[in-house]
């Protein structure tokens, strides 16, 4: 077995790392702070990825987009994991390759192009609100067109040329809509958390992407994929962790000894360590899958994955936050805080019990043959 990258794979991680370095992690403290990234700093951010020719590298070959492998995708993940601040690539939501003629025009080539940013208005708040079945946000049809009110929670503020993808229950089932920001009717919340509130927000049947009451199932083909690099993304938040643990281990001392030298830390870090790699290489495998057209075992592997590494991720904070509280200052960007700004929480325990679901139901069938 081969476990070499390419030397285009090599260059490719070298160069994501460099930029992550330089560009990326001397926003973090601000981000931390503030929780957004200024509109210029997102331009820059952007701008520097489209000189080094990395934007569009994973969105499909007939979209225009580099079609990279899925292997060599999960590369790319694990280092823009390596930085807290959100890097956009040029990638937009799979949902999107649903659009019709019309709406590629208007929507999905701006979005491939940097021109517009495809936002995601599907969960609600509150802690029951992130599975679908507890969505309330309604669209009541009315002639050719639709009245849409409810609230959404968004990860990201909206720029005036960007776009919702906003998730309603339609007389046929949960519907998407393509929705302008700034079309009336719908507005942003500040107050406490950021969210999209839709009040009697009219529009046309013609903003429904893909077909009415099929909003779950927009994206599902290219959900493994999703899962394993998602899975990668959580390897380089963990290794992240790890690296600010062994930093803060080695600088403070205490009772005359780096914390480094006591047993207890060296457990921590080890098993850290440890956990991250055994994590990499189910991601690896299951990307090696997908990648050699073995499609029943890639999606079965990257279940697994999805499960994995979220239970990694969970560990990886624990581990990072008790080096963390032992004795010295407190970190100036606390792991916890910022990882959950990253990854919510709540969504992650679903996205967990559904990988589970999909893994016992699998193992089950096997039983009952």
């Amino acid at each position: 077995m081969d476990f070499t990258f390419s030397p285009d794979t090599v260059m490719l991680r070298d160069m994501l790392r460099r930029f992550v370095q330089k560009e990326a992690r001397p926003l973090e403290m601000k981000y931390f702070n503030t929780g957004e990234l200024a509109p210029e700093e997102r331009s820059r951010l952007r701008l520097a990825i489209q000189q080094l020719g990395l934007w569009g590298l994973t969105v499909p070959e007939e979209f225009g987009g580099g079609g990279l492998d899925v292997l060599t995708s999960c590369v790319v993940e694990e280092e823009l994991g390596g930085t807290f601040i959100p890097v956009e690539m040029g990638e937009v939501p799979a949902m999107l390759y649903a659009c019709n003629e019309e709406q590629t025009r208007r929507y999905l080539e701006p979005a491939l192009e940097a021109g517009r940013q495809a936002i995601i208005a599907a969960r609600e708040p509150g802690p029951q609100a992130v599975h679908p079945e507890a969505w309330q946000t309604a669209a009541v049809p009315d002639g050719d067109q639709f009245i849409l009110n409810g609230q959404k929670s968004l990860a990201s503020s909206p720029t005036p040329q960007d776009f919702f993808v906003v998730y309603a229950r339609a007389p046929q089932g949960l519907t998407a809509f393509l929705i302008e920001a700034g079309h009336p009717g719908a507005s942003i919340s500040t107050n406490g958390r950021l969210a999209l509130l839709l009040t009697d927000c009219c529009v046309p049947a013609s903003s429904i992407l893909g077909e009415p009451g099929g909003a779950l199932l927009l994206g599902a083909e290219n959900a493994p994929r999703a899962w394993i690099q998602t899975g990668a993304r959580y390897i380089g938040i963990a290794g992240r962790l790890l690296e600010m643990a062994s930093e803060h281990a080695r600088d403070w001392v205490s009772l005359g000894a780096p914390l480094s030298a006591r047993p207890a830390i060296q457990r921590m870090i080890a098993d850290l360590q440890v956990d991250i790699e055994s994590t990499r290489w189910m991601v690896y495998h299951a990307a090696w899958l997908a990648d050699n057209g073995k499609k029943t075992e890639s999606r079965h592997a990257a279940a697994q994955v999805r499960l994995a590494s979220g239970e990694m991720l969970k560990r990886s904070i624990d581990r990072a936050t008790m080096i963390f509280t032992g004795p010295g200052p407190s970190p100036a960007i606390e792991p916890n805080l910022m990882v959950k700004n990253l990854v919510p929480f709540d969504a992650l325990e679903i996205s967990m019990e559904n990988a589970r679901l999909a893994i016992a139901t699998e193992l089950l069938k096997k039983v009952e043959a």
